[in-house]
């Protein structure tokens, strides 16, 4: 109790309300346009983490992350382009909705539902706080380094084109955090006798460059505006307007608390991703509809189920991410990165020393979901003509903002010149299906899990691996990163036996 009154009094002051409002407006204006995503957002919003205070800066930057899912919804409501991969699912009744004339009804639908979700998301994450502080005891340094290892593996794999593309994403990322001091023989390692590279590449330099720069140099590439010309009108009329979608979310409140439930679950399931959350809402809101065969051409349920998981997951993810310093997603790799940077290390020590912190992080992600979803519809028309931008002007402009966040890290130029190459890299890893998540997770927790592993073998020596909660954790991650593959595999063959008997 004194660490959420702790939390409390961080939100009530004016200068943290006022980031949490400028962190909607940027993540609204950035998830309007498509190709950023979260990822991108986060590196674009990671150097402001560097010399302000924790409170200010998380209610920043979690209000960017929080206010990006509504953002994208607008533009995958009106333009039938999602701001976020995984906001394809609400396109596929929210356009036509649109089509229909109902578009301002859809939007109310999805601002209410993804509000409700973000709701519903901290909630849970306060909820679990209790029991996850209970259970982390029982978790030492051979269990934190299997679970952290497993956690980039299963990022990487998640988030690629393949699985063997994937465990090199983070392989590679893990090599790269090597570079620089030892951390604990303090020797200089892969620094070719480069004074800059003493400290190692740079979180902000890796991360901008990896995800912002690299996402411009594509869209520059690609030598057209993000979107074509779409016309689209938001009709006041009764059925149509925004209240009605409001009121179809709390009509529907059951189909709110599935959707809200299936994306906190996958959000504190490491690796299972956004698509699948919103995707197994949709499913289930047309399992359980009285009339399924409406879905796909404008049921006004195909937009409240997805838009309810979608924030849900983000709450569900951070309880991971938190406690063991495992992310739930792969934005959450960013986030560690940030923690970090702000003097917190993810893992134990968040529930126990800082434990104000994630209250306050639980209670940005409620009030941003809410404050997005409502500032939200006022300025949505005129937000959807953001993805009109030509690249000539978009690209220079962020690319120039991304070098400028890498400099300031620590004021270097050599920063600078790692963002370009990082850029240069992400872009070659985008077009080719390797996992920039991955990497960059890699790159992020590479010290912390050294760090764990000498811990291991400095209090269990060389038989660490063999504790009976390690051999657990150690068959979990396995099932995490390879069920999936293992369990095509098998359907395969005993579908091959079939035809071969047929």
């Amino acid at each position: 109790m004194s660490a959420l009154g702790q939390a409390l009094a961080g939100i009530a002051d004016p200068y943290v309300i006022l980031m949490m409002f400028v962190g909607i407006v940027i993540g609204l204006l950035i998830g309007v346009l498509p190709g950023l995503g979260g990822i991108a957002t986060l590196a674009l919003m990671l150097p402001f983490a560097y010399g302000m205070e924790p409170y200010p800066a998380l209610g920043l930057i979690v209000g960017a992350y929080s206010a990006l899912y509504f953002g994208g919804s607008v533009s995958a409501i009106l333009l039938n382009l999602p701001g976020q991969g995984e906001q394809v699912v609400t396109a596929f009744d929210g356009y036509p909705l649109t089509q229909q004339g109902k578009g301002a009804r859809a939007l109310g639908a999805s601002a209410t539902s993804t509000a409700l979700g973000g709701l519903l998301g901290a909630a849970l994450m306060i909820v679990t706080i209790p029991f996850i502080r209970e259970l982390i005891v029982f978790f030492r340094p051979p269990e934190m380094f299997v679970m952290s290892l497993f956690g980039v593996a299963a990022i990487s794999v998640v988030s690629s084109h393949s699985y063997m593309k994937g465990i090199i994403s983070g392989l590679l990322g893990l090599c790269l955090s090597f570079v620089g001091y030892d951390p604990l023989t303090g020797t200089p390692r892969y620094t070719f006798g480069q004074l800059s590279l003493y400290e190692g590449l740079g979180i902000s330099a890796m991360t901008m460059g990896l995800f912002a720069i690299a996402e411009m140099f594509y869209l520059y590439t690609r030598g057209q505006t993000i979107v074509k010309a779409e016309h689209f009108n938001l009709s006041g009329a009764p059925g149509a307007r925004v209240i009605d979608g409001v009121m179809d979310s709390f009509r529907h409140w059951k189909t709110v608390m599935e959707g809200g439930m299936i994306g906190a679950f996958c959000g504190i399931l490491p690796g299972l991703g956004g698509t699948l959350a919103m995707l197994m809402s949709y499913a289930r809101a047309k399992q359980t509809a009285e009339h399924p065969e409406t879905f796909g051409k404008g049921n006004i349920l195909g937009v409240i189920a997805p838009e309810a998981s979608a924030n849900a997951k983000e709450g569900g993810s951070f309880v991971p991410t938190i406690a063991f310093g495992i992310p739930g997603s792969s934005g959450m790799a960013i986030f560690i990165g940030i923690f970090l940077i702000l003097g917190f290390e993810p893992g134990p020590k968040m529930l126990t020393e800082h434990l104000h912190v994630t209250y306050f992080i639980a209670i940005v992600i409620a009030l941003t979901s809410v404050g997005a979803s409502v500032f939200g519809m006022m300025v949505a028309k005129p937000m959807a003509y953001v993805a009109y931008l030509r690249p000539a002007i978009l690209a220079p402009l962020l690319i120039a903002v991304s070098f400028i966040g890498s400099y300031l890290e620590n004021y270097s130029f050599s920063a600078v010149v790692i963002a370009f190459f990082a850029g240069v890299a992400g872009y070659w890893l985008k077009i080719n299906g390797y996992s920039r998540a991955g990497l960059i997770l890699g790159f992020v927790m590479g010290p912390l899990i050294e760090r764990y592993f000498f811990l291991s073998l400095q209090a269990y020596g060389s038989h660490f691996m063999m504790r009976p909660i390690t051999l657990g954790t150690l068959a979990v991650g396995l099932l995490l990163v390879f069920g999936r593959p293992l369990r095509k595999k098998i359907v395969a063959h005993f579908k091959a036996m079939r035809e071969a008997r047929a």
